[in-house]
């Protein structure tokens, strides 16, 4: 299982679902070791670049 964001939604999915579906809808494969997402008050997903 590989999590990908939209920017707007975070999702786990398979690595064949994301390569047949998920990418040609512009999600992107999240690095936990470089990126990471978190909700803020409204609910919304922010990016953390530290």
């Amino acid at each position: 299982m590989i999590k990908i964001t939209n920017g707007k939604i975070t999702i786990e999915v398979t690595k064949g679902a994301y390569d047949s579906f998920f990418a040609k809808q512009g999600f992107k494969v999240l690095n936990n070791d470089n990126e990471e997402w978190e909700e803020n008050e409204n609910g919304e997903e922010e990016h953390d670049c530290e």
